[in-house]
């Protein structure tokens, strides 16, 4: 039961990256949202994000059980880190992937030990589903449903039915960041509700700084 927990928070990390869809919704500043200025939404509109940074605070539901995600993003996007916790029959899993320099890096705090890879389009963080190909969002059945009001914001409804990795489901997305996902992949369902959204936050370096003390297999692919 342990190892498929394990498993799950895992696909949790990959699954949530489907969440990424950059959207140019003006919506209402409410809330956690700061002042975003048009100089700013007109440099990154080749970024992932339409924000130069920002942090996320996610409550999940993985296979019932409840875990608190986290993401921040820098530099619209280009480096990215998330931060997933909870706890499974009394035993810790906190788990960071960081996207930063090329590489991705997918990190066990607790055990202190990690991957890492080359980033390319197919493994990275997050999915960029603006620069995407008319090809790859008609393999991944992306559909456009209105709009809904969620945290203070007008989000675009997405809709996915990505037959290749059994992933179906809806999303609410702000600007490129995912504040509502709800998907299933098999018999695997999981929620992402963000409870808190802090537009073009100050994000400290150290958060997407790779520990000195994890061990990283040796299968880095260049």
């Amino acid at each position: 039961m342990k190892n498929k927990l394990m498993f799950s928070i895992y696909l949790l990390a990959s699954i949530s990256i489907l969440i990424s869809c950059s959207s140019r919704n003006s919506g209402s500043n409410t809330g956690n949202v700061t002042e975003t200025d048009e100089t700013e939404l007109t440099t990154s509109a080749n970024g992932k994000y339409a924000l130069k940074s920002g942090i996320v605070e996610y409550t999940t539901q993985v296979m019932g059980m409840d875990a608190k995600q986290l993401l921040y993003f820098d530099d619209y996007g280009k480096i990215e880190a998330q931060d997933v916790q909870m706890e499974i029959m009394g035993s810790a899993i906190h788990t960071v992937t960081i996207n930063r320099d090329g590489y991705i890096y997918n990190i066990d705090m607790v055990k202190k030990t990690g991957t890492k890879v080359l980033a390319t389009p197919i493994n990275s963080v997050s999915i960029d589903f603006e620069n995407l190909s008319e090809q790859m969002i008609k393999d991944m059945n992306i559909t456009k449903e209105g709009t809904e009001e969620f945290l203070g914001r007008t989000c675009e409804k997405l809709g996915i039915d990505y037959t290749k990795m059994g992933l179906k489901g809806t999303y609410l997305v702000y600007k490129g960041v995912a504040l509502l996902v709800d998907t299933e992949m098999g018999a695997m369902k999981m929620k992402l509700v963000a409870d808190k959204f802090t537009e073009n936050a100050s994000i400290p370096a150290e958060k997407f700084e790779i520990p000195d003390n994890i061990t990283f297999t040796d299968n880095v692919v260049r």
